[in-house]
């Protein structure tokens, strides 16, 4: 064969491997329609952690979600833990139009601070704590069901430890506004408010639960000034008992609890998942919901919430049996 026409069949050959390379490669682009659900979480400061946790349980949940037609990715934006900064950051993520949906904020505080924005934006919102009891997510700004059954909880684990009154303290933005009457018949026993000032502690008794309602970090700071007679006291916190903050600025050697809600897929999800904490796992159900209202296709079973207890002693949290 001429030499030019071998040089022409290669030029050939190889234009053909082009092609059929670039035709392979299109056919493996996702061109679906993109929806964002956006989380907002701190990714800055002190809590950052946690803001990664929940990046990644977001990103495990939209990775093992059933096939649809729309593609959904991820937009997280820091809040910093900071209510004064949370709405400012909602309102940003709300000017990107393929935003559909929205996780967070991740705490009762912050949630609050973002109340108006993201209601006048209309979007599926779902709070990883502001569970539905009886499966998947509610309303944060309407159904207060997590929280009462918290209380509830929490009265019935203290009485168990022998505390006669629960106090309750710490950040309640967020939390439902209920007069003591009434959470006190949610858990059982009288209910009281710690005073908010820095010798509150001066109320305490020996007779006393604490039930703090705020974040870790200043759980953290209010049991470093307790004096030695009262750093017994049964201590309870919410979901704000999975932050590593919590045992990291606890200065002094003592067992703490805390709770949050859990189903009966926790056990199975976290054998299989990393990070694979109480919290992250409801990120990853609230992320799951998230993509059943933007996409319409069931991506979660409504299985009961329960509340389950912990205890924490030397920084590793345990499941607690009154």
């Amino acid at each position: 064969m001429h030499p030019m026409l071998t040089n022409v069949s290669w030029i050939w050959r190889r234009a053909l491997g082009v092609i059929a390379l670039t035709l392979l490669l299109a056919s493996c682009t996702d061109v679906r329609p993109v929806a964002k659900i956006g989380l907002l979480a701190p990714f800055e400061g002190l809590q950052r952690r946690t803001g990664y946790t929940a990046l990644a349980a977001m990103r495990q949940a939209i990775a093992e979600a059933p096939a649809c037609a729309i593609g959904i990715i991820p937009l997280a934006l820091d809040d910093s833990a900071d209510p004064s900064r949370a709405p400012r950051t909602a309102a940003k993520l709300l000017r990107d139009p393929q935003v559909e949906a929205v996780v967070g904020p991740l705490t009762p505080a912050l949630a609050a601070s973002v109340n108006a924005t993201l209601t006048a934006a209309a979007l599926p919102w779902f709070a990883p704590y502001a569970i539905n009891p009886d499966g998947g997510f509610a309303d944060p700004r309407t159904d207060d069901r997590w929280a009462k059954g918290l209380a509830m909880a929490v009265g019935a684990a203290v009485q168990q430890q022998g505390a006669t009154a629960l106090v309750l303290a710490g950040d309640a933005q967020g939390w439902p506004a209920l007069d003591t009457a009434t959470w006190s018949a949610l858990a059982g026993l009288p209910v009281r408010w710690l005073p908010d000032d820095a010798d509150a502690w001066r109320t305490l008794s020996a007779q006393d639960a604490i039930f703090w309602l705020g974040d870790a970090e200043e759980a953290a700071a209010f049991l470093n000034i307790l004096p030695p007679a009262l750093i017994g006291l049964p201590f309870w916190l919410g979901p704000a008992g999975d932050d590593p903050i919590l045992t990291e600025h606890v200065k002094i050697d003592r067992k703490l609890y805390w709770l949050t809600w859990s189903n009966v897929h926790y056990n199975d999800w976290a054998a299989t998942h990393s990070p694979s904490t109480p919290f992250a796992f409801l990120v990853y159900q609230a992320t799951r919901a998230a993509i059943e209202a933007v996409t319409g296709v069931a991506a979660t079973e409504a299985v009961p919430w329960r509340v389950v207890l912990f205890e924490v002693e030397n920084g590793v949290s345990r499941v607690y049996t009154p």
